[in-house]
Protein backbone atom coordinates (compact mmCIF):
# COMPACT_ATOMS: atom_id res chain seq x y z
CA UNK A 1 0.00 0.00 0.00
CA UNK A 2 1.38 3.39 -1.01
CA UNK A 3 0.47 6.04 1.56
CA UNK A 4 0.53 9.18 -0.58
CA UNK A 5 -3.05 10.30 -0.93
CA UNK A 6 -4.31 7.76 1.62
CA UNK A 7 -6.36 8.83 4.64
CA UNK A 8 -5.38 7.46 8.06
CA UNK A 9 -7.40 7.90 11.27
CA UNK A 10 -5.54 7.49 14.58
CA UNK A 11 -7.09 7.49 18.03
CA UNK A 12 -5.01 8.44 21.06
CA UNK A 13 -2.82 10.49 18.74
CA UNK A 14 -1.71 13.21 21.14
CA UNK A 15 1.25 11.36 22.71
CA UNK A 16 3.30 8.20 22.81
CA UNK A 17 2.78 5.60 20.10
CA UNK A 18 -0.12 7.52 18.57
CA UNK A 19 1.91 10.69 18.13
CA UNK A 20 4.85 8.76 16.69
CA UNK A 21 2.51 7.01 14.26
CA UNK A 22 0.98 10.30 13.17
CA UNK A 23 4.35 11.87 12.44
CA UNK A 24 5.59 8.82 10.52
CA UNK A 25 2.41 8.51 8.46
CA UNK A 26 2.54 12.21 7.66
CA UNK A 27 6.12 11.83 6.41
CA UNK A 28 4.92 8.99 4.18
CA UNK A 29 2.34 11.31 2.60
CA UNK A 30 -0.84 10.17 4.34
CA UNK A 31 -3.65 12.59 5.14
CA UNK A 32 -4.39 12.36 8.87
CA UNK A 33 -7.50 12.46 11.02
CA UNK A 34 -6.35 12.58 14.63
CA UNK A 35 -8.30 12.34 17.85
CA UNK A 36 -7.55 12.53 21.57
CA UNK A 37 -8.70 14.61 24.52
CA UNK A 38 -5.65 16.91 24.47
CA UNK A 39 -6.49 19.43 21.74
CA UNK A 40 -3.30 21.46 22.20
CA UNK A 41 -1.13 18.39 21.60
CA UNK A 42 -3.18 17.46 18.53
CA UNK A 43 -2.84 20.97 17.13
CA UNK A 44 0.94 20.77 17.55
CA UNK A 45 1.01 17.65 15.37
CA UNK A 46 -1.36 19.18 12.81
CA UNK A 47 0.96 22.19 12.47
CA UNK A 48 3.64 19.87 11.07
CA UNK A 49 1.36 17.65 8.96
CA UNK A 50 -0.19 19.35 5.92
CA UNK A 51 -3.85 18.52 5.49
CA UNK A 52 -4.22 16.87 8.89
CA UNK A 53 -7.41 17.31 10.91
CA UNK A 54 -7.65 17.31 14.71
CA UNK A 55 -10.95 16.27 16.30
CA UNK A 56 -11.02 16.40 20.08
CA UNK A 57 -13.11 13.61 21.61
CA UNK A 58 -13.56 11.57 24.78
CA UNK A 59 -14.07 8.05 23.47
CA UNK A 60 -15.31 6.80 26.85
CA UNK A 61 -18.34 9.09 26.52
CA UNK A 62 -21.03 7.71 24.20
CA UNK A 63 -22.24 11.13 23.06
CA UNK A 64 -18.71 12.38 22.40
CA UNK A 65 -17.85 9.21 20.46
CA UNK A 66 -21.02 9.55 18.38
CA UNK A 67 -20.28 13.21 17.58
CA UNK A 68 -16.74 12.27 16.58
CA UNK A 69 -17.98 9.57 14.20
CA UNK A 70 -20.55 11.93 12.69
CA UNK A 71 -17.84 14.51 12.01
CA UNK A 72 -15.55 11.91 10.46
CA UNK A 73 -18.32 10.56 8.26
CA UNK A 74 -19.20 14.07 7.10
CA UNK A 75 -15.59 14.98 6.27
CA UNK A 76 -13.94 11.79 4.99
CA UNK A 77 -15.08 10.00 1.87
CA UNK A 78 -12.94 7.02 2.86
CA UNK A 79 -10.63 5.88 5.65
CA UNK A 80 -7.86 3.82 4.10
CA UNK A 81 -6.16 3.07 7.43
CA UNK A 82 -8.08 2.98 10.72
CA UNK A 83 -5.77 2.74 13.75
CA UNK A 84 -7.22 2.12 17.20
CA UNK A 85 -4.45 3.27 19.54
CA UNK A 86 -6.14 4.96 22.53
CA UNK A 87 -5.76 3.04 25.75
CA UNK A 88 -5.18 3.25 29.47
CA UNK A 89 -4.02 0.93 32.27
CA UNK A 90 -4.69 -0.16 35.82
CA UNK A 91 -1.98 -1.63 38.04
CA UNK A 92 -3.71 -3.39 40.92
CA UNK A 93 -4.52 -6.89 42.08
CA UNK A 94 -7.82 -8.24 40.78
CA UNK A 95 -9.36 -8.18 44.26
CA UNK A 96 -8.33 -4.54 44.77
CA UNK A 97 -9.36 -3.12 41.39
CA UNK A 98 -11.80 -0.23 41.64
CA UNK A 99 -14.96 -1.26 39.72
CA UNK A 100 -15.60 2.20 38.29
CA UNK A 101 -12.05 2.47 37.01
CA UNK A 102 -12.35 -1.02 35.55
CA UNK A 103 -15.44 0.09 33.62
CA UNK A 104 -13.59 3.17 32.35
CA UNK A 105 -10.68 1.04 31.21
CA UNK A 106 -12.87 -1.45 29.36
CA UNK A 107 -14.78 1.41 27.77
CA UNK A 108 -11.65 2.97 26.27
CA UNK A 109 -9.55 -0.13 25.59
CA UNK A 110 -12.21 -2.37 24.10
CA UNK A 111 -15.72 -0.96 23.76
CA UNK A 112 -14.62 2.25 22.01
CA UNK A 113 -12.61 0.45 19.29
CA UNK A 114 -15.50 -1.95 18.75
CA UNK A 115 -18.03 0.87 18.38
CA UNK A 116 -15.74 2.99 16.20
CA UNK A 117 -15.22 0.00 13.94
CA UNK A 118 -18.96 -0.63 13.73
CA UNK A 119 -19.62 2.94 12.72
CA UNK A 120 -16.61 3.61 10.49
CA UNK A 121 -15.89 0.27 8.80
CA UNK A 122 -18.22 1.10 5.89
CA UNK A 123 -15.82 3.95 5.02
CA UNK A 124 -12.81 1.62 4.92
CA UNK A 125 -12.46 0.72 1.22
CA UNK A 126 -11.91 -2.79 -0.07
CA UNK A 127 -8.25 -3.57 0.51
CA UNK A 128 -7.96 -1.04 3.35
CA UNK A 129 -6.45 -1.66 6.78
CA UNK A 130 -7.71 -1.70 10.37
CA UNK A 131 -5.04 -1.86 13.08
CA UNK A 132 -5.58 -2.44 16.79
CA UNK A 133 -2.78 -1.43 19.14
CA UNK A 134 -3.17 -4.12 21.77
CA UNK A 135 -0.39 -5.32 24.08
CA UNK A 136 1.80 -8.29 24.90
CA UNK A 137 -0.64 -8.51 27.83
CA UNK A 138 -3.22 -9.48 25.22
CA UNK A 139 -1.17 -12.62 24.56
CA UNK A 140 0.06 -13.34 28.10
CA UNK A 141 -2.01 -12.21 31.09
CA UNK A 142 0.02 -10.03 33.44
CA UNK A 143 -0.32 -10.24 37.25
CA UNK A 144 -1.59 -7.05 38.87
CA UNK A 145 -2.92 -5.97 35.47
CA UNK A 146 -5.83 -8.38 35.27
CA UNK A 147 -8.44 -5.98 33.88
CA UNK A 148 -5.96 -4.43 31.46
CA UNK A 149 -4.92 -7.89 30.27
CA UNK A 150 -8.56 -8.89 29.85
CA UNK A 151 -9.26 -5.80 27.74
CA UNK A 152 -6.33 -6.57 25.44
CA UNK A 153 -7.23 -10.26 25.12
CA UNK A 154 -10.72 -9.11 24.12
CA UNK A 155 -9.26 -6.68 21.59
CA UNK A 156 -7.14 -9.42 20.01
CA UNK A 157 -10.14 -11.74 19.79
CA UNK A 158 -12.20 -8.96 18.20
CA UNK A 159 -9.45 -8.37 15.62
CA UNK A 160 -9.32 -12.09 14.79
CA UNK A 161 -13.07 -12.26 14.24
CA UNK A 162 -13.12 -9.04 12.22
CA UNK A 163 -10.37 -10.38 9.98
CA UNK A 164 -12.50 -13.41 9.08
CA UNK A 165 -15.65 -11.34 8.61
CA UNK A 166 -13.82 -8.92 6.28
CA UNK A 167 -12.27 -11.49 3.95
CA UNK A 168 -14.78 -10.83 1.17
CA UNK A 169 -13.66 -7.18 1.07
CA UNK A 170 -9.95 -8.00 1.44
CA UNK A 171 -9.71 -5.68 4.45
CA UNK A 172 -6.43 -6.16 6.27
CA UNK A 173 -6.75 -6.47 10.07
CA UNK A 174 -3.62 -6.12 12.20
CA UNK A 175 -3.22 -6.78 15.93
CA UNK A 176 -0.18 -5.03 17.42
CA UNK A 177 1.19 -6.39 20.71
CA UNK A 178 3.93 -4.15 22.14
CA UNK A 179 5.89 -5.00 25.22
CA UNK A 180 7.25 -2.22 27.43
CA UNK A 181 7.28 1.05 25.48
CA UNK A 182 8.93 4.12 27.01
CA UNK A 183 6.05 6.61 27.10
CA UNK A 184 3.90 8.34 29.69
CA UNK A 185 1.53 5.35 29.85
CA UNK A 186 2.65 4.28 33.32
CA UNK A 187 2.08 7.81 34.66
CA UNK A 188 -1.51 7.85 33.41
CA UNK A 189 -2.73 4.71 35.17
CA UNK A 190 -6.35 4.95 36.28
CA UNK A 191 -5.32 3.16 39.46
CA UNK A 192 -2.04 2.08 41.01
CA UNK A 193 1.61 2.85 40.32
CA UNK A 194 3.93 1.40 37.73
CA UNK A 195 5.83 -1.72 38.90
CA UNK A 196 9.08 -0.93 40.73
CA UNK A 197 11.18 -3.01 38.33
CA UNK A 198 10.44 -0.57 35.49
CA UNK A 199 12.45 2.15 37.22
CA UNK A 200 15.58 0.01 37.34
CA UNK A 201 18.50 0.87 35.02
CA UNK A 202 18.21 -0.78 31.62
CA UNK A 203 14.43 -1.19 31.88
CA UNK A 204 13.39 1.85 29.85
CA UNK A 205 11.65 -0.11 27.11
CA UNK A 206 11.66 0.55 23.39
CA UNK A 207 10.94 3.99 21.99
CA UNK A 208 7.49 4.90 20.65
CA UNK A 209 9.17 5.69 17.33
CA UNK A 210 10.49 2.13 17.07
CA UNK A 211 7.06 0.78 17.93
CA UNK A 212 5.44 3.04 15.33
CA UNK A 213 7.88 1.86 12.66
CA UNK A 214 6.95 -1.75 13.41
CA UNK A 215 3.25 -0.91 13.19
CA UNK A 216 3.71 0.87 9.88
CA UNK A 217 5.70 -2.09 8.52
CA UNK A 218 2.93 -4.42 9.68
CA UNK A 219 0.37 -2.34 7.79
CA UNK A 220 2.43 -2.12 4.62
CA UNK A 221 3.23 -5.86 4.68
CA UNK A 222 -0.37 -6.71 5.66
CA UNK A 223 0.68 -8.81 8.64
CA UNK A 224 -1.83 -10.42 10.98
CA UNK A 225 0.10 -9.79 14.20
CA UNK A 226 3.09 -7.68 15.20
CA UNK A 227 4.86 -8.33 18.51
CA UNK A 228 7.43 -5.64 19.26
CA UNK A 229 10.12 -6.14 20.31
CA UNK A 230 10.10 -9.58 18.70
CA UNK A 231 11.65 -11.14 21.78
CA UNK A 232 8.12 -10.95 23.19
CA UNK A 233 7.28 -14.00 21.08
CA UNK A 234 9.55 -15.98 23.41
CA UNK A 235 7.29 -15.19 26.36
CA UNK A 236 4.25 -16.16 24.30
CA UNK A 237 5.91 -19.48 23.45
CA UNK A 238 6.93 -20.19 27.06
CA UNK A 239 3.39 -19.42 28.25
CA UNK A 240 1.99 -21.82 25.66
CA UNK A 241 4.48 -24.66 26.11
CA UNK A 242 5.50 -24.28 29.78
CA UNK A 243 2.64 -22.44 31.48
CA UNK A 244 3.73 -23.18 35.05
CA UNK A 245 7.24 -21.90 34.39
CA UNK A 246 5.81 -18.79 32.75
CA UNK A 247 3.53 -18.16 35.71
CA UNK A 248 6.45 -18.46 38.14
CA UNK A 249 8.53 -16.03 36.10
CA UNK A 250 5.70 -13.50 35.85
CA UNK A 251 5.03 -13.79 39.58
CA UNK A 252 8.65 -12.86 40.33
CA UNK A 253 8.47 -9.72 38.25
CA UNK A 254 4.90 -8.78 39.14
CA UNK A 255 4.22 -7.55 35.61
CA UNK A 256 6.41 -7.40 32.53
CA UNK A 257 4.68 -5.20 30.02
CA UNK A 258 3.37 -1.71 29.42
CA UNK A 259 2.26 -0.03 26.20
CA UNK A 260 1.52 3.44 24.99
Amino acid sequence: MRLTGKTALITGASSGIGRALALQLAREGATLILTARNRAALDEIVSTAPGATALEADLTDEASLARFCDRVLSQAACIDILIHNAGVGIYAEARATDPEQARRLMSLNFLAPAELTRRLLPRVPDGGSVAFVSSLAGKVAIPNMSVYSASKHALNAYADALRIESRSRNIHVLAVCPGFVSTGFSKRMLQGDSPRWRSKPGRKGISPERCARSILAGILKRKRTVVVPRVGWALVAVKSLLPRAADAMLARYGGVTGTK
